[in-house]
């Protein structure tokens, strides 16, 4: 299903203009409401392409992004909760990591032993500070990133 920025921001609990501003402040869309480069194509938006009539210019092309159910879920989690922080401004007292889906992984440790995961994730900090406080919380925020597999990203959502 496909949603328009008045119906996802319903959804998110935020207003349609604070939505797409926080999308363009995670770089998830450029200055024109359009999806950045490596949103692109991910099935996270959807952009809609068509002409309306102008009284003075004629025929005038227009694009329209909508946000896929996945885009959703991707942006819930990308959004921090507003009971934590307003939207511009990340919790100070959580870390946040961004899990990646590595897909299958064979570890090898120091003495030639293997062992083979068939799904394996990293989580990702923005600095070494960011990783020494999640270590020191003993917890972290986890943000699903681009390539995490939608099923990996309604587990993460629902605790499992």
């Amino acid at each position: 299903m496909e949603h328009t920025f008045d119906q996802a921001a319903a959804l998110l609990d935020t207003g349609r203009n604070t939505l797409a501003r926080e999308l363009r402040r995670l770089k998830m869309l450029d200055k024109h409401n359009m999806p950045a480069g490596p949103f692109r194509g991910k099935g996270i938006f959807v952009v809609k392409t068509g002409t309306y009539e102008h009284p003075t210019r004629g025929k005038t092309p227009y694009t329209k992004t909508l946000i896929t159910d996945r885009g959703l879920e991707l942006i819930r989690y990308r959004l921090p909760p507003k009971e934590e922080a307003p939207m511009n401004n990340e919790p100070a007292d959580q870390p946040t990591g961004r899990v990646h889906d590595l897909g299958e992984l064979t570890v090898i440790n120091e003495d030639h032993g293997r062992c083979h995961h068939r799904v394996a994730m990293v989580v990702v900090f923005d600095s070494p500070e960011q990783a020494q406080a999640c270590v020191k919380a003993g917890s972290v925020r986890l943000v699903p990133a681009m390539d995490l597999n939608p099923d990996a990203t309604e587990a993460l959502r629902h605790g499992g």
